[in-house]
């Protein structure tokens, strides 16, 4: 999920940036209006097992986070409890620790 937070982020992201995530399994959006950093504020307050990220807030919005799904999580009315999630995006080095969980589901 892409959305505005820098000064730079004046628009959606372009090919290039795209690009740096390759994986065909994921998909990737342009958030304007910081519509999934609201609900995954409210799912981090109203369940208490959901992965607490250590970082990357700003003005109450969610950004530059690590976010991974189990396979067969249903997104509907609220957010599925995510498996993995942490930020910077950058610095996410636990992320590798999880990976070969992840790909076992």
């Amino acid at each position: 999920m892409w959305e505005p937070i820098l000064l730079t982020d004046y628009d959606r992201p372009g090919t290039a940036v795209l690009a740096r995530l390759s994986d065909t399994r994921a998909t990737q959006y342009w958030d304007k209006n910081h519509l999934l950093a609201e609900e995954l504020a409210r799912k981090l307050e109203s369940d208490p097992a959901q992965p607490k990220p250590n970082c990357c807030t700003q003005h109450g919005i969610h950004w530059d986070e690590v976010a991974v799904y189990p396979k067969g999580a249903r997104w509907d009315n609220q957010l599925p409890r995510a498996s993995f999630l942490n930020g910077p995006v950058v610095r996410a080095s636990d992320f590798s620790k999880v990976i070969p969980d992840l790909l076992s589901q």
